[in-house]
């Protein structure tokens, strides 16, 4: 199988088994109809546009020096990503998608943009490994589309993939995880069972909770909560791929963006042992 193949293959099976998961493709990037000039660039994440906005790009994480538990002075990946940024952005010249936008609790408009050449910013960045797939609560629209262009990144070494820093990290590896508190991070594992409460789905991935890791789900706004509680709870027994900030409850806890960014993760294409 040649290289291109294997890639386009790797990522097509593991969306293909969370395709149950993942919201259903929308048009991607959502219709970008409102023209705007790029002032700025405040960092990787950030534009500053004519009319004053600052906008957050939505769906992804940039690499930065936070990424560590101890943040260096100097982070490369950081500068890069800000050095693509400018690059797809060298005509000043870009497109909002309006249909997802919102603005978060700083103010920022975040949303898609495509750059005046026709070129969606995200996926761009998402390509060059330059990007984490990150949706925040309620812009999970493109977060497969977006997978898959991740996986195939991950699967060549791209950019940050190549950096142990931004390692898969395995679910039963408490110590580790409890150590990242306060990063965003990748988790694998199976999930041993799944508890819920009348607003939030639990996902454990050990014998006891008071230790093991957990991600959580907040449903509270889920057009159907009880068809999305009996759709989690299916994953008991299987093997997930889980991301988000790590806190501690206990053990080591995700609050995930939403119960559409998990991934079903075929036996075969585990990330490692």
């Amino acid at each position: 199988m040649n290289t291109g193949r294997r890639f386009s293959v790797l990522a097509g099976a593991v969306l293909g088994a969370a395709g149950w998961i993942v919201q259903p493709v929308h048009a991607c990037p959502p219709d970008a109809t409102e023209m705007r000039s790029l002032t700025a660039i405040a960092s990787g994440q950030s534009l500053m546009l004519d009319d004053g906005t600052e906008l957050r790009l939505s769906g992804i994480l940039v690499p930065t020096a936070r990424d560590l538990p101890t943040p260096p002075e100097d982070w490369p990946l950081q500068s890069e990503a800000t050095a693509a940024l400018d690059r797809l952005l060298q005509n000043k010249v870009l497109r909002l998608g309006a249909a997802h936008s919102f603005r978060d609790r700083y103010g920022r408009t975040v949303a898609h943009a495509v750059s005046g050449d026709g070129r969606w910013i995200q996926s761009a960045l998402v390509d060059e490994g330059l990007a984490r797939v990150a949706p925040l609560p309620g812009e999970t629209g493109c977060a497969r589309d977006l997978f898959a262009r991740e996986a195939v990144a991950r699967a060549k070494g791209a950019g940050l993939w190549a950096n142990p820093a931004y390692a898969i990290r395995p679910a039963r590896h408490t110590r580790t995880l409890e150590r990242l508190t306060g990063t965003f991070q990748i988790v694998e594992g199976w999930v041993t069972d799944v508890g819920s409460t009348r607003r939030d789905v639990f996902l454990n991935f050990g014998r006891n909770w008071r230790w093991d890791f957990t991600a959580g789900v907040d449903l509270r706004g889920t057009p159907d909560r009880e068809a999305a509680t009996a759709r989690l709870k299916r994953l008991k027994g299987r093997l997930v791929r889980v991301r988000g900030f790590i806190e501690r409850r206990n053990g080591p806890f995700i609050v995930l963006a939403s119960s559409d960014v998990i991934e079903d993760v075929p036996e075969g294409l585990a990330s490692g042992p």
